[in-house]
Parts: structure tokens; C-alpha cells; sequence
């Protein structure tokens, strides 16, 4: 029964949506085209059946564009009665009248809002943002004059800083806001967003910047003063990206919150994350002395050994003497730990790479990798990581089916997992390095379906090079020479993969492989920090190759370079607009968006981080 009374209701009132659709978009039509009085006779149909304020509006506009101003007036006071509480209309007459030179009808409904209206915080501030966006600024102004007084624990510092931004009152605005986090700490963020979005914070150099540290420098040095606002201080700096320029308040804000090391460590945390090593490891390096917490004792010894890793392995500025000091810090750090725990096995990873890949000791640090793996408090994961590691050393060694069955066995126990499948790739790449090409693409066609999808990018990659340039038996020999190239490069035998890139190039020089040829030689410019010989290749690449399949993989690493070891943003901003003009397409073309507003300044939401 009630299945059946739905269907006739449905039949019935079916017709009838019909017919308003068709209403409004015969309105609408006659409306755009200036045909008011047919406009009028549908909108005060649609008004009389659901009287919303936008059909209301175009009644409205459409009496008056017939120059029927006293049918207009008519139709708005009778509305404005009806919903005597409704300030949208009363707010609609209102500016009705002073559009048509009736200030004095306009000046009456105005003063009776002011005076009767304002009855909770709620309506006057509702009353506030209507005054604010008719850019009626002096009713505004009265308005939080009248509800300060009404409502006196009520903080309308928000409105008050509203009111100062669109009246170009900078000065009074901070003001505003900072009175307000004397007393009501809890606004904190949102005072740090509309702080953003109202001042020129983008430089030191503003004047908005100057004034607002100027006017936190005085109320953080206020005897007894809260930390809140030295902690804003803090924030603001760190928008410019200039942490030892506030180092000295955050050590003070530690102290006085007595937070026994942890402020100064998430700074330092924050700097590393930043790339400004030095006040990072200044940082670490305070933190540890002042705390009394052992744990971050050790967490902070971590950081100071992380820090010397990243100088070496990815900025590659260092000396031998500089490499030596490092390696000894972190043998200290493991001899004063113990037994490798899980605790340490990061400490120990990295210090067996610095030794293997950068100090030629392989033995050595393969041998610290086998006494880790035998450790009981390891778990499963943390000792595959660790296998993975003896894996790329046996390869670095030439120990290639050694590394190759290492892989395997790291690929079999964690099949469904992202380990599993760095390894299965790996494994992959060894028998394209031994000319296995056929084996190899068949690996690299399951490794493309990766969740992974930095994996799956390797993975195509790497299987889209082998097709597009191995297939015909003339082709064997020129790639069999570039696969062992770019294993010697994996080996850090720069010379040998050059002199093989040389032979290819002498004896096929109409090869297709001569893009991918810039494109390792850049790689193994890369890994020798020699950022300004790769960037040539990279330019190479994009000059002579530039419909070729790795042009966009050419601008991307290049714009990279440009962007974390050349510090020259300018430069890579034009590199990754040039990329999404050019390869709109490419597999690079989301992250180089993220990367362009991250360089504009722009922060991301937390799932949108790379």
C-alpha cells in the first residue's frame, strides 16, 4: 500500500517539477536577453510558489528595469514583513533605497538593526559581515562598538582585525590579533592562517614582515610573558625558511616551557627536513647536551650521524679527512650501543653504505651486515633491509649471482609485499645487465601492475628502453654494451661505462640508445657530484632528443638539480613549467605540479607531501 501511494505521489507532483524547470529556464532565457516583462511574469509565478531570495532579486531587477520602482518597493517591504527577522531582506530594502537616492528610509532601516537586532554574538556578528561585505565599514565599525559593550567576554578580535584589513589598517590588525592570543593561546592556528593570508610574509624585506616581528620581538620580551608569542615568532621565520635566524628563541622557548630538549629537537628535526644542515646539527647537537632524557640522548646522537650521511651520500660535499670523521663517529656510536638492536640497525645501515659505497671497505661493512642479521631483537623486515643492502654490496663487488640470489630470496619471503617487489626489480636488472633481456622484460611486465608507484614508473622504464631498443640481431651487441655499462656505473666503474658508451657510439652511431647514453652518463655525473657536467647531458638530451621517449625524464632531473643542489629555484621553476607545457602527459607531470607550488610557496596538504 504505501509502495503504491509513493508511485501515484511521484506520478502526480512528476508534471509538476516539470513544468517549474521549464519556468525558470524560459525566465532566466527572457531575463539574459533583456525581455524583462516576460522575465517578470515567470519570476513572480516561481516567487509566489517558493519564495526564495533569488527569485525575490530578479522580481526585484526586473520592476525596476520597467521603471515600476513603486511596485518594486512594494513587493521587498511586504517580504521584508513577512520575515521580520530575516536580515537578508531587510539588508535587500535597505539597499534598495540608497540605490534609488532614499538615504533616509535606508538610514532608518540601518539604525533599527544597530539598535534591535544585535540581541547574541551570533546575530551581531552576522549583522558585522553583512555591514563588512557592502563595504559599509563605519556601520561595521558600530556595529562591534554596540556588542563589545553588550557582550564583554565575548572576543571579537577577529572582526575588529577583518575591519582594520579592508581599511588598510596593517598596524591595528596585527595588533588585533595578538591581543587576542594574550589571552586565548587555543586561536593559535588560526591566527597563523589569517596572518598569511592578510600580510606579505614571503620575505624578510616586507614591510609586513618588519612590523610583525617588531611588534612580537616586544611582547615576547615582556617580563613573564607566554611563549606563544616567541613560538610565533618562530613560525614566521621558518616561512621564509631561515631557521638560524630564530635558533636563539627556540632554544629560550625550550627553557622557559621546560621542555627538556623536545622543542629544540623538533627544530632541529624541522631544519633537517628543510635542508639547513648546519642549524640542524647545531641543534642536535644543544639538544643532547641539555636534556636529561637518555632517549633523546641517543635520538639526538641518530640525528648528528644522519646528518653527516645526507652531506656525503646526497649533497657530496665533503673531504676525505671530513668522510673519516664521520665514519669515526659513527663506530663510536656503535661501540657505545652494543648489540645491534632495532634501535641501532638504521645507525648501522647507513654507516656499512658510507663504508662500502664511499670509504671502499665492502668486507667490512658486509661483515657488520651479516653479525646484524643474526641478531635476535631484529625483526623479519629490518633484517631483509639489511640483506637488501649486502645484495647491492655483493653487486658492487661483482658478485653478481650472489647479489642476484639474495634478491630472490628477499622477493620470495615478502612476495606481496614493497620490499618483495624492490627486490624482484633489482633481480630484474640483473639479467638485463647480463644481456638476459627476454627474462628481464618478463619480470618487468608484473613489476609494471606494482602499487608502487614509483616502482612501477622504474619498472616501465626500464621495460620501455629494452623494447625500443632491442629486437633486431643487429641491435644485440650495442645493447649488451650499454647493459654492461650500466652495471659498471651501478659499480661505480665510471671509466669502463664510458668507454663502453664511447664504442657504441663509434661503431652504431645512428643507434637509438644515444638519448639513454646521455642519460646514464648524467646519472653517473650525479653520483660523483658533478651537478653541472649531468646538467649538460640532461640539456643534451633535451636540445637533440627532444621528441624522444626521455625528454621529459631529461627537464624533470634537470629541474631537480636545478631545484635541491644548485639552489637555483628561478631556474627550476621554468624547468617544470617547461615540462607540463611540453609533456602535459608525462608520468612526472603530478609531482612537477606539486614541486611548482611548493617552489611558489604554497603549502600541501599532508596527503599530497612527496
Amino acid at each position: 500500500m504505501r509502495l503504491h501511494f509513493i508511485i501515484v505521489f511521484l506520478l502526480v507532483l512528476g508534471p509538476c517539477f516539470a513544468q517549474v524547470d521549464s519556468d525558470i529556464k524560459l525566465a532566466e532565457h527572457y531575463y539574459a536577453q533583456g525581455e524583462f516583462e516576460k522575465a517578470r511574469a515567470y519570476y513572480e509565478s516561481l516567487y509566489n510558489a517558493n519564495p526564495s531570495k533569488i527569485y525575490l532579486s530578479r522580481l526585484v531587477n526586473c520592476l525596476e528595469a520597467e521603471g515600476d520602482e513603486k511596485q518594486a518597493e512594494r513587493v521587498l517591504k511586504k517580504a521584508s514583513s513577512k520575515s521580520p527577522s530575516d536580515l537578508d531582506l531587510k539588508l535587500l530594502l535597505a539597499t534598495f533605497y540608497e540605490k534609488h537616492k532614499l538615504e533616509g528610509k535606508a538610514k532608518k532601516i540601518y539604525d533599527n538593526l544597530l539598535s534591535d537586532y544585535i540581541v547574541n554574538t551570533s546575530k551581531a556578528i552576522a549583522l558585522f559581515n553583512a555591514f563588512l561585505a557592502q563595504s559599509k565599514t563605519d556601520y561595521a565599525e558600530r556595529v562591534l562598538e554596540i556588542a563589545k559593550k553588550k557582550f564583554k567576554n565575548y572576543p571579537f578580535n577577529f572582526q575588529e582585525a577583518d575591519l582594520f584589513a579592508q581599511t588598510n589598517r596593517n598596524p591595528e590588525m596585527i595588533t588585533a590579533y595578538l591581543s587576542l592570543l594574550e589571552k586565548h593561546q587555543y586561536y593559535d592556528k588560526a591566527v597563523k592562517k589569517a596572518l598569511l593570508r592578510r600580510l606579505d610574509l614571503s620575505t624578510e624585506q616586507t614591510s609586513d614582515f618588519k612590523r610583525l616581528k617588531q611588534s612580537l620581538f616586544v611582547r615576547a620580551q615582556k617580563a613573564n610573558a607566554d611563549v606563544v608569542f616567541a613560538e610565533l615568532l618562530i613560525w614566521m621565520y621558518m616561512q621564509v625558511d631561515n631557521f638560524a635566524g630564530v635558533y636563539a628563541q627556540v632554544v629560550s622557548v625550550d627553557i622557559r616551557s621546560k621542555a627538556n630538549g623536545m622543542r629544540l629537537y623538533s627544530f632541529a628535526i624541522t631544519c633537517t627536513e628543510n635542508k639547513d644542515y648546519s642549524t640542524a646539527l647545531r641543534a642536535f647537537q644543544e639538544t643532547r647536551d641539555m636534556t636529561s632524557d637518555q632517549d633523546l640522548k641517543f635520538r639526538c646522537l641518530k640525528g648528528i650521524l644522519h646528518v653527516g650521511y645526507i652531506q656525503i651520500t646526497a649533497l657530496k660535499k665533503y673531504t676525505d679527512d671530513e668522510l673519516d670523521a664521520v665514519l669515526d663517529n659513527y663506530k663510536l656510536a656503535l661501540e657505545s650501543t652494543g648489540r645491534i638492536t632495532s634501535r641501532t640497525v638504521q645507525v648501522l645501515k647507513e654507516y656499512a653504505e658510507l663504508l662500502a659505497f664511499y670509504a671502499a671497505e665492502k668486507d667490512l661493512a658486509l661483515s657488520l651486515i651479516n653479525e646484524a642479521i643474526s641478531s635476535p631483537s631484529l625483526t623479519a623486515i629490518m633484517k631483509s633491509e639489511l640483506k637488501m643492502l649486502q645484495a647491492d654490496i655483493e653487486l658492487l663487488k661483482g658478485n653478481v649471482w650472489e647479489a642476484s640470489l639474495l634478491y630472490m630470496q628477499i622477493s620470495e619471503d615478502f612476495n606481496f609485499e614493497t620490499i618483495g617487489n624492490r627486490a624482484k626489480f633489482k633481480s630484474a636488472r640483473i639479467f638485463y645487465y647480463e644481456g638476459e633481456f627476454d627474462f628481464a622484460q618478463s619480470q618487468l611486465d608484473v613489476l609494471k601492475q606494482s602499487t608502487s608507484k614509483l616502482l612501477a614508473n622504474d619498472a616501465l622504464d626500464l621495460s620501455i628502453m629494452i623494447t625500443d631498443n632491442y629486437g633486431l640481431d643487429s641491435n644485440y651487441i650495442a645493447m649488451a654494451w650499454f647493459s654492461k655499462a650500466d652495471l659498471f656505473i651501478e659499480q661505480l666503474q665510471f671509466s669502463k661505462a664510458f668507454e663502453l658508451f664511447d664504442s657504441i657510439r663509434e661503431n652504431y652511431p645512428f643507434h637509438s640508445l644515444a638519448d639513454e647514453i646521455l642519460f646514464k652518463r648524467a646519472r653517473a655525473m650525479e653520483l660523483q657530484g658533478d651537478w653541472s657536467l649531468a646538467l649538460g647531458y640532461y640539456d643534451d638530451i633535451i636540445k637533440f632528443h627532444g621528441d624522444d621517449i626521455l625528454a621529459d625524464n631529461a627537464i624533470f632531473k634537470s629541474a631537480e638539480l636545478f631545484e635541491a643542489k644548485l639552489n637555483d629555484k628561478e631556474a627550476a621553476l621554468v624547468r617544470y613549467k617547461q615540462l607540463l607545457l611540453k609533456h602535459p602527459g608525462s608520468l612526472y607531470a603530478h609531482e612537477t605540479r606539486k614541486r611548482i607550488r611548493l617552489l611558489r610557496g604554497e603549502k600541501l596538504e599532508k596527503e599530497e607531501e612527496f
